[in-house]
């Protein structure tokens, strides 16, 4: 198993991340914000979020993701807060595909194009 200390304010080490089981990666989450006093609601779910984030960020260019969350960043927002408005984008396209009945286009397609409008500016009026 990879040796790794994840915290979610530093950039990843993609290979080491992606060494990891889907339960490491959850737990490294789930530890870090602990060891910052953090409490959550849903640790199960936050730490899922948080998970998927990392895990299309460490695709590098092959998902947009890494890209969004640097962009994010050059915006002011910090790694975790970046991390956070695309784990926020990630759950609405998810609760929406859950809710509805039919979908007529490609998921994955919807979230690609929602995290292009995605800013800090945008990100900060939604979560208050």
């Amino acid at each position: 198993m990879a040796s790794l200390r994840y915290d979610p304010y530093e950039h990843i080490d993609c290979d080491a991340w992606l060494a990891l089981d889907e339960a490491e990666r959850r737990w490294q989450v789930v530890r870090s914000h602990g060891q910052q006093r953090i409490r959550l609601p849903s640790e199960t779910m936050h730490a899922t979020i948080h998970v998927i984030v990392e895990n299309q960020i460490a695709l590098g260019d092959a998902f947009p993701a890494k890209g969004v969350l640097l962009r994010l960043m050059s915006q002011g927002l910090d790694r975790h807060e970046a991390i956070h408005a695309i784990g926020s984008v990630l759950s609405k396209t998810l609760f929406t595909a859950m809710n509805e009945q039919s979908h007529d286009g490609n998921l994955n397609e919807d979230y690609v194009e929602k995290l292009k409008t995605l800013s800090a500016e945008s990100w900060r009026k939604q979560a208050l």
